[in-house]
């Protein structure tokens, strides 16, 4: 009979036996690819839906009309997700919270287009989702009085469309988590510059949710990055390199490279301005399907 020591080493760990290490981890490759697949059919069917639509509602819609690219479906979407985060923060949610919903939308929308899809219903949908994963506890009427909305409707009839998406999973590993154990396990190092790395900590984790980051490595992997792109400024990540030597030493080349490579995509990822989002925007209200308008005949 095996002791409890030999079960606990034969058993892996907990994030390595969820739905997100499962059926959410892709490579920059197989995103694009997902990506670029998504949007070519659904401009395909949205042109043919807008055609026949023209057809029963006697609309016009000039010939040369541009459907969005994949490029601006994620532009649109980031532009979003950075809402998203402002929200949160007005509303005072966790940064658990917040991440949960952004992540649900990244999950959504790389299978789903915008041009059937509007991110900024999609957004209120994803937060209102997050706040029950994460055990806020709001009422949707409650929901829908914080922000000021006007029905929320649209928030409850996007509900199992958004689940769908999201394959029913709704439980996030995000980086917040782990970067906060690896503070605790620092604690043996310079106190004032551990602190004050830290409290820079978040926003690089928030840097890290805009881009496709959290679809490519492991939360550990990304708190872990978050330390060393922290702690550059004050010098704290010359620390951070020794500690992770010295606890990691089979990993260290490869959790290194990582970090690099989360520096440098968050470095390369542009905001998108207002300026840039309404002119996406103002071309989706064109080519949005109309098969997922309530108002159209099809």
């Amino acid at each position: 009979m095996a002791t409890v020591e030999e079960k606990t080493k034969s058993k892996p760990p907990v994030y390595q036996e969820s739905s997100q290490y499962r059926h959410w981890r892709f490579s920059p490759e197989q995103i694009w690819d997902i990506r670029r697949s998504r949007t070519t059919s659904a401009v395909d069917r949205v042109r043919k839906n807008v055609q026949e639509d023209m057809v029963t509602n006697q609309r016009h819609v000039p010939e040369n009309t541009q459907y969005l690219t994949v490029d601006e479906e994620m532009a649109l979407c980031r532009f979003y997700e950075k809402q998203l985060q402002g929200i949160c923060k007005h509303l005072k949610f966790t940064e658990m919270v917040m991440a949960t919903a952004v992540i649900y939308m990244k999950r959504f929308f790389l299978y789903n287009t915008a041009m059937d899809y509007h991110p900024k219903d999609v957004l209120l949908t994803c937060l209102f989702l997050a706040t029950k994963s994460e055990s806020e506890r709001i009422s949707i009427d409650e929901f829908g009085k914080s922000l000021q909305l006007p029905s929320t409707k649209s928030i409850l009839n996007l509900e199992f469309t958004v689940s769908q998406g999201l394959k029913f999973e709704y439980y996030v590993h995000h980086p917040y988590r782990p970067a906060y154990g690896f503070f605790l396990d620092m604690q043996a190092m310079d106190k004032k510059l551990l602190k004050e790395t830290y409290a820079k900590v978040p926003g690089v984790i928030g840097d890290m949710l805009l881009t496709d980051l959290p679809l490519i490595y492991q939360p550990s992997q990304l708190g872990l990055a978050a330390f060393l792109i922290a702690g550059k400024d004050n010098g704290f990540a010359t620390q951070v390199q020794s500690y992770i030597e010295k606890r990691f030493p089979q990993n260290t080349k490869d959790l290194l490279d990582i970090a690099e490579k989360v520096a440098e995509t968050i470095q390369k990822t542009m905001a998108v301005t207002p300026e840039q989002a309404k002119e996406i925007d103002y071309r989706l209200r064109i080519c949005t399907n109309p098969a997922k308008n309530p108002e159209s005949a099809l």
